[in-house]
């Protein structure tokens, strides 16, 4: 059996999550402190999909506006992203068609899928799931409500993400 790879990028604003996002699915761990990410990491993920195997090369970039200009060059070859967004921060979730548009700028159109994290932090919620169904729905596609520190609806994410990576390869 050959192995398919995909490459997706996750973004968003500083300290929504990304990198937690990546390494929780990639390694299942989770940061204990917030670091920064200075440029890119990419992380792997194998799963079997529909008897394929695939590869999702993860890409987490830093999201700084010092590193605007690079963007279109980390966002190169990817096949799906995720706009993430924090379920406490109201301004993340106002910044993600700033994120679409960079997306767009970088590469043309590519599915999407829309990530409120943070679940675990319910109480300080500032972004209802309604909103988030709402803002994904003028999209065209899916809303998730994840949390990395407790693992919550990572799998189902990315399995979505692992299909809608192999319809692209289809066409």
């Amino acid at each position: 059996m050959t192995q398919k790879s995909f490459k997706v990028s996750l973004c968003g604003e500083p300290g929504v999550g990304k990198t937690s996002i990546a390494l929780r699915q990639a390694q299942n761990s989770f940061p204990i402190t917030h670091q920064p990410t200075l440029g890119a990491n990419f992380l792997i993920w194998n799963t079997i999909i529909d008897g394929e195997e695939i590869k999702l090369i993860i890409g987490d970039s830093g999201s700084q506006e010092r590193f605007y200009s690079v963007l279109p060059t980390y966002f190169r070859g990817s096949v799906v992203a995720v706009l993430i967004f924090d379920i406490t921060k109201k301004e993340s979730f106002q910044k993600l068609t700033f994120w679409l548009e960079k997306l767009e700028e970088g590469i043309g159109k590519i599915p999407v899928i829309i990530a409120g994290n943070k679940i675990d932090l319910e109480e300080r919620r500032e972004v209802t799931k309604e909103e988030g169904e709402e803002f994904a729905k003028g999209h065209d596609t899916t809303y998730f409500e994840v949390s990395a520190k407790e693992n919550a609806n990572l799998f189902p994410m990315f399995k979505q993400i692992a299909e809608l990576a192999l319809e692209q390869d289809k066409d």
